[in-house]
C-alpha cells in the first residue's frame, strides 16, 4: 500500500514539472529579426512580416489580398493577425465599398471564435463589434430581416457592448420591427434605446408610434397655485445669475461669499461653492482680478483653503498665496494648518518671495516635523539659502534631511550638500561628490561630479571586479507558455506593437544579472520599453551591475535616418531629439499617456493639430501618432519651436515641452534671476538650481533625465569626451516657425 501511495506521489510531482517550460534566452531569442521600420530596400519578407509591412506602409489592398492566407497560416496568431485584417479592411473600405467583402471577412473572423480569450481579445472584439453595426445598419436599410437574427445574437453573447453600442442594436432591431408594423415591440426596442443614449431619431419613432397608436399625449400647464415666496437666499442667489448674465463680477463675487457665509449648509451654497473660483478665472482685468480675490478672503477658512489648493495646481502662485495665508490668519491651529503654511511657503518661494518663502518654511518644520511637508520645506529652504548664498545655513538643512533617509530627495539633497561644502569646506566636498558619483553614476548630477573630478573629462566609471556572469535560464508555466510562443513569431516578423502584449505576460523575475540579460534580448527585438524597464530595475537590485555594457542595452540607437534628418533641418543635434523620445516614450511607438500624448514623441492631439497645419500635413488621430515617419518630424517641429521661444537654451525648452510653454513662461516671469539665466546661457550650478525649485515634480526630473540621456548618448558614441562650458549648448539658431 505504502509503496503504491509513494508512486502515485511521484508520479503527480513528475507531472507537475512536466508543466514547467525552461527557457535558455540566448539559443530560444537567437537569430535574425526583421525591423520594418529599418529595412533594406529590397528585403525579402515572411508573408507574416509583409502583411504587417502592407498595413505600415498603408498598402490596404495589398494586405486585404494576403491577410487571408496569413490568417490560415498562423493558427497561434490569429487573433493578431484578425487586428490587422480588419483595420485594412476598415480603410480600404474608405476608397472602395464592397458589402460582400466586409461580410465575407467578419463571417472568417467570427468562425474562428477568438473574442473571448488571448490578449488581443480586448482590442478585437470592439473592433469586429463596430465593423459588424455598420454592416447591419446597411442591411436593415435595405429592409433585409436576416439582420434581425444577428442583432439578437450580438445581444446573447458575454461580451461587453458600450452604451452606444446597445443603444444601436436595440434601434435597429426596433426599426425592424416598425418596418413590419409591429408597434408594441417596436415601441420597447426604441425605450430600450432611449434608455441607453438620447437620440432625436429615436424620440421622432416613438413619436410617430404614439400618434400611430392614437396615444398622443397632451403636457397640461400646471394647476395654479400659490406661489411661493422667495426667501433672502433665493433673492440673492437670482442677484448673482442677474449680474453674471451681464458680467457684473464684483457685484456676483460680493454676493456669491455673502450667501456662503450666511447659508453654509443650504443647498444654494453647495451649489455656488465652486462659483467664486469661476468668477474669478473669468476676470481679465487685472485690477477686478485684484478687487474679485480680495472679496474671496472674506469666506471661511476651510473655503479659502480649497480654493487654494485649487489655484497652486493652477498654478496661480499669486491668488494660492493671498488665499492659503488668509486661511491660516483665520485659522492658525486648524489641523489643516500644514497644508494652508505648505501652501503659502511654496507659493511664495515660486513668485520669488524668498523671504516670506523662508519664514513659512521655517515655520512648518518647526511646527510639523515629521511631515512630507516639513521635508519639502527643509529642502526648498536650503535651495533658497544657496541662491542667498548662505551656504552654511544651506548645507544644514540638507545634513539634516538627509538623516531623514527620505529616498525621495537622497540624489538632490547630496548634490546640493556638494556644491554648499564646496563653498564652506572644499576637503569634505570631494568625499560627497565622491559618494554621488558612485551611488548614481548614471544620473545627471552624477555624471557632471565624475566629470569635475577628472577635469571635465566624462568617461565611463572603472571597476576592480570583472562583469557578473548573467543567467540565461528563465521558466514559464501554464498561459505564459503560449504567450512565450506567439511573441517569438510576432517579434521574429517585426509586430512590434503585438510583441510588447505578450511580453507583459511574462512571468515574474526576480535576479537581476537575468533581468539585464532578458533586456538585452528584447532591446534585440525592438522592445526598448520593457528592456529599459528591466535595466533601471537590475541596477536598482545589484549596484555591482551598473556598467557601461549593460547601460547601453536601455540607451538604442533606433530611428537614426528620421532623427538626423530633422536635426539638419532645424539645426540642432540629433541627440537632442533621441534623449527626449527615450524619457518620452521608452521608444513605445503605441505609447499614450494619461493625458492622451500620444506616440514616440508623446504629441498631445490639440499640439498635433495645431503642427499638422503649420507644416500643411493632413494626419488621422490617433492612428499617424503611431508613425515614427509621422510623430518623429511633426514632435522635431515642436521641440525647435520651443527652442526658438526659450532663445535656444535647452534646459528651457525641455521644460516647457513637458510642462506647457505659457504655464512655464508665467513661472519663469516672476523671478528676474530666471530671466537672467534665460538670457544668458550658464551650466554653472547656481544657474541650475532652478532645475529642483520647479513647481511639478515631473518637470524637474524630465529636463535633469534628458540632459543625463544626452551626456550619455553621446558617452556611449564617444566612450570619452570633455565636457563643454555650457553642456547642453548643441543648437544653433534657427527660426521654426
Amino acid at each position: 500500500m505504502k509503496k503504491r501511495v509513494l508512486a502515485a506521489l511521484l508520479f503527480a510531482s513528475t507531472s507537475a514539472l512536466a508543466q514547467v517550460q525552461k527557457i535558455n534566452l540566448d539559443k530560444d531569442l537567437s537569430g535574425q529579426v526583421v525591423n520594418l521600420y529599418e529595412k533594406k530596400p529590397g528585403q525579402k519578407l515572411s508573408p507574416l512580416a509583409q502583411l504587417k509591412d502592407h498595413e505600415l506602409q498603408l498598402k490596404w489592398s495589398a494586405c486585404l489580398k494576403l491577410a487571408p492566407q496569413v490568417f490560415t497560416a498562423e493558427k497561434d496568431l490569429q487573433g493578431w493577425v484578425a487586428i490587422t485584417w480588419l483595420h485594412c479592411l476598415e480603410e480600404g473600405q474608405k476608397k472602395s465599398k464592397s458589402d460582400g467583402q466586409v461580410r465575407q471577412v467578419l463571417a472568417r473572423i467570427e468562425k474562428a471564435q477568438l473574442f473571448g480569450d488571448g490578449p488581443w481579445a480586448e482590442s478585437l472584439w470592439p473592433q469586429w463589434l463596430n465593423l459588424k453595426l455598420q454592416q447591419l445598419t446597411g442591411q436593415v436599410s435595405r429592409k433585409d430581416y436576416k439582420a434581425a437574427a444577428d442583432l439578437d445574437n450580438i445581444l446573447e453573447r458575454d461580451l461587453p457592448l458600450n452604451a452606444e453600442q446597445k443603444a444601436l442594436v436595440y434601434q435597429l432591431l426596433g426599426d425592424l420591427a416598425l418596418q413590419k408594423n409591429r408597434y408594441g415591440e417596436a415601441k420597447f426596442l426604441y425605450e430600450l434605446a432611449e434608455n441607453q443614449k438620447n437620440s432625436p431619431y429615436i424620440k421622432s419613432k416613438l413619436t410617430f408610434i404614439a400618434k400611430a397608436q392614437n396615444k398622443v399625449t397632451v403636457e397640461m400647464p400646471p394647476a395654479e397655485g400659490p406661489t411661493e415666496t422667495p426667501t433672502e437666499e433665493m433673492l440673492i442667489e437670482e442677484r448673482i445669475s442677474q449680474a453674471l448674465k451681464v458680467n457684473d463680477y464684483i457685484p456676483a463675487m460680493q454676493d456669491t461669499i455673502a450667501l456662503l457665509n450666511q447659508y453654509p449648509g443650504s443647498k444654494s451654497a453647495n451649489r455656488l461653492k465652486d462659483k467664486p473660483l469661476d468668477i474669478y478665472a473669468a476676470i481679465k482685468d487685472k485690477p477686478a482680478k485684484d478687487k474679485a480675490l480680495k472679496e474671496m478672503t472674506k469666506a471661511d477658512a476651510s473655503r479659502l483653503l480649497s480654493w487654494a489648493e485649487s489655484r497652486h495646481r493652477r498654478s496661480d502662485f499669486e491668488a494660492a498665496a493671498q488665499l492659503a495665508e488668509a486661511s491660516l490668519e483665520k485659522a492658525p491651529n486648524s489641523p489643516n494648518s500644514t497644508l494652508a503654511l505648505w501652501l503659502l511657503a511654496r507659493s511664495a518661494h515660486f513668485l520669488g518671495d524668498y523671504e516670506k518663502a523662508l519664514k513659512n518654511y521655517s515655520e512648518l518644520i518647526e511646527k510639523h516635523n515629521g511631515s512630507d511637508e516639513a521635508a519639502e520645506a527643509s529642502f526648498r529652504s536650503a535651495l533658497i539659502h544657496f541662491r542667498k548664498k548662505n551656504f552654511s545655513n544651506s548645507a544644514a538643512l540638507l545634513e539634516r534631511l538627509l538623516q531623514q533617509k527620505r529616498e525621495k530627495y537622497d540624489l538632490s539633497a547630496r548634490y546640493w550638500l556638494v556644491r554648499s561644502l564646496e563653498k564652506v569646506n572644499p576637503v569634505r566636498s570631494q568625499s560627497e561628490a565622491a559618494i554621488v558619483a558612485n551611488e548614481y553614476p548614471f544620473s545627471y548630477y552624477g555624471l557632471r561630479l565624475r566629470a569635475e573630478s577628472q577635469k571635465g573629462k566624462l568617461t565611463w566609471p572603472t571597476y576592480e571586479d570583472k562583469a557578473p556572469q548573467l543567467s540565461s535560464e528563465i521558466y514559464l508555466t501554464g498561459s505564459q507558455k503560449r504567450s512565450w510562443k506567439r511573441f517569438k513569431k510576432l517579434s521574429d516578423a517585426g509586430w512590434v506593437g503585438e510583441a510588447q502584449i505578450e511580453s507583459g505576460l511574462f512571468p515574474y523575475i526576480k535576479d537581476a544579472g537575468t533581468k539585464i540579460k532578458l533586456a538585452e534580448k528584447l532591446a534585440e527585438r525592438q522592445q526598448y520599453r520593457l528592456a529599459i524597464s528591466l535595466v533601471n530595475q537590475a541596477f536598482d537590485g545589484d549596484a555591482n551591475l551598473r556598467r557601461a555594457q549593460f547601460l547601453k542595452i536601455s540607451f538604442p540607437a533606433i530611428f537614426m535616418r528620421l532623427y538626423r534628418s530633422e536635426a539638419e533641418r532645424y539645426k540642432m543635434d540629433a541627440v537632442l531629439l533621441k534623449s527626449l523620445t527615450r524619457q518620452e516614450s521608452a521608444f513605445n511607438l503605441r505609447a499614450v499617456s494619461r493625458s492622451q500624448a500620444m506616440g514616440l514623441m508623446q504629441m498631445i492631439p490639440p499640439t498635433a493639430a495645431e503642427i499638422a497645419k503649420k507644416l500643411g500635413l493632413t494626419v488621422t488621430l490617433p492612428d499617424d501618432m503611431f508613425r515614427p515617419e509621422i510623430n518623429i518630424p511633426m514632435g522635431s517641429f515642436y521641440v525647435a519651436q520651443m527652442l526658438d521661444q526659450f532663445k535656444g537654451n535647452i534646459p528651457f525648452a525641455l521644460a516647457g515641452y513637458n510642462a506647457g510653454p505659457y504655464r512655464f513662461k508665467g513661472w519663469v516671469e516672476h523671478r528676474p534671476e530666471l530671466v537672467k539665466a534665460l538670457e544668458n546661457p550658464s551650466s554653472a550650478p547656481e544657474d541650475e538650481i532652478w532645475f529642483d525649485e520647479l513647481p511639478w515634480g515631473e518637470t524637474s526630473f524630465y529636463v535633469k533625465a534628458i540632459l543625463r540621456n544626452m551626456l550619455l548618448y553621446r558617452l556611449i558614441e564617444e566612450e570619452s569626451y570633455t565636457l563643454s562650458p555650457v553642456l547642453w549648448q548643441v543648437v544653433h539658431n534657427k527660426s521654426a516657425l
